[in-house]
């Protein structure tokens, strides 16, 4: 089975999607594609993230390759829509004789029309991106080609076959005769149609692929190395792709721990750092760019986070009971399945403080014992990581916040052990909020 699992809740704490409201998601983040269909292809790419190391390594072949293009390869899509609409006009051609086609010319030349309109720029942009993409592809190596090149050589191979589409395509004059014109008519809608619909089809995943690598180039990110014999993960400079000027950070799970028990104050930006780390794992399973420097990890069977739980309002449940049915559901997936990586950001916030220091200590430790799943995991509740501290499975990390007089400075940087520091009163007295309480008038 080569699906990927992983579900709602977490498709939409990491925004691949949808972003809470705003615009931006890690997919609109990657389409810059020229063409409608193109932007669907890239959407077919983003649902299906893979287990299968073949899929994983051809679809980092093909962006490894198209990323050596110097040039620029955007497609018109205007022009694209025009030979769509052209194919599909007044259905299929049966028949074709040098007089039939002679009688058209002579008629389109006195009554030009809009049927010959479309007809003329149809077949003057298939022949035009035929030149462009042989171009681009005659840039690139001849010896190490990906399947979708290989496939767009077997497709310029047969359309040749035919000797004027051939002859139209390598010449350098660009005019195409009225008598060519007829009678490339019947070939492209007629002899050829089916292998011209593949060629179309090639073109939008070309699109889909060449968007990738503009986003690749365009943030600095880099294709993972992936191995399907450990299950690990190391990155190096790993951000958050929505931030202007992100803080980078590495994390490397160590050999013989399965946990990363991440503590920080308010505001530190623990919720960012996991959801980096996730839409990493994401995209690597995609196949994509990651955004970080260097990132190794092992195929993972699935991704389940729990960042931002809404209230279950419709069911009538508290926002703790939901948190514990999301917790009964990762338990019941790492149960009935192997290499799962978990995220959690904050257990148990919906309770009181005795109850989540219990529930998260009982569940964390219950988590460092499933060695073959991988748990990232976030706290305020600095008590818990202290009676865990002794848990040769777990491994501690904080970020730094420093305090330069009486007030805080996030750095944002990921460091080793437990941090003891809280703002949270800081960050209330800062508000004022004492104070504009104690202004009213209680008269």
């Amino acid at each position: 089975m080569n699906k990927f699992d992983i579900d709602k809740q977490t498709l939409t704490d990491l925004n691949i999607f949808d972003a809470y409201g705003s615009n931006k998601s890690l997919f609109s983040l990657f389409n810059f594609t020229s063409t409608i269909k193109g932007s669907d292809k890239l959407l077919e790419i983003f649902k299906a993230p893979s287990t299968d190391i073949e899929i994983i390594k051809q679809r980092q072949g093909l962006i490894r390759y198209l990323s050596s293009y110097k040039g620029n390869l955007n497609f018109d899509r205007t022009n694209i829509e025009f030979v769509e609409s052209y194919l599909i006009q007044n259905g299929k051609i049966k028949f074709y004789t040098k007089i039939s086609a002679l009688a058209k010319s002579i008629n389109y030349f006195f009554y030009p029309n809009q049927a010959y309109y479309l007809k003329e720029k149809g077949i003057k942009e298939i022949v035009s991106l035929l030149k462009k993409l042989i171009e681009v592809f005659a840039e690139l190596d001849q010896e190490a080609k990906p399947e979708l090149v290989r496939t767009f050589d077997d497709i310029v191979l047969t359309l040749f076959k035919q000797q004027l589409i051939k002859t139209i395509v390598e010449r350098d004059e660009k005019k195409i005769s009225l008598f060519e014109l007829e009678q490339l008519d019947f070939i492209f809608r007629g002899t050829v149609l089916s292998v011209v619909k593949r060629f179309l089809d090639l073109i939008h995943q070309i699109d889909a692929y060449f968007s990738v690598v503009k986003v690749g180039q365009k943030y600095n990110f880099t294709l993972p190395k992936l191995d399907v014999n450990n299950h690990h993960l190391q990155i190096k400079g790993v951000f958050h792709p929505f931030l202007d000027y992100p803080v980078v950070n590495d994390v490397e799970f160590e050999t013989g721990k399965n946990v990363c028990f991440l503590t920080g104050s308010n505001m530190a930006g623990k919720s960012t750092f996991l959801k980096s780390v996730g839409i990493s794992i994401y995209l690597a399973h995609l196949g994509l760019p990651v955004p970080a420097a260097y990132m190794e990890t092992g195929i993972w069977q699935g991704l389940i986070s729990t960042i931002n739980l809404p209230d279950n309002l419709n069911e009538g449940y508290s926002h703790f009971y939901n948190e514990v049915l999301r917790v009964k559901h990762v338990a019941e997936k790492i149960r009935d399945a192997k290499h799962i990586f978990v995220i959690f950001d904050e257990l148990f916030r919906g309770t009181n403080v005795k109850d989540a220091f219990d529930g998260s200590l009982a569940i964390i430790k219950s988590f460092s014992k499933i060695k073959d799943c991988y748990f990232m995991i976030s706290t305020h509740i600095i008590e818990v990581a202290e009676m865990l501290k002794d848990n040769e499975n777990i491994m501690f990390k904080y970020l730094f916040t420093k305090m330069e007089g009486n007030k805080p400075t996030f750095t944002y940087t990921l460091m080793d052990g437990i941090t003891d520091e809280r703002i949270g009163m800081w960050i209330i007295e800062n508000e004022g909020i004492d104070e504009i309480l104690s202004s009213r008038d209680l008269m």
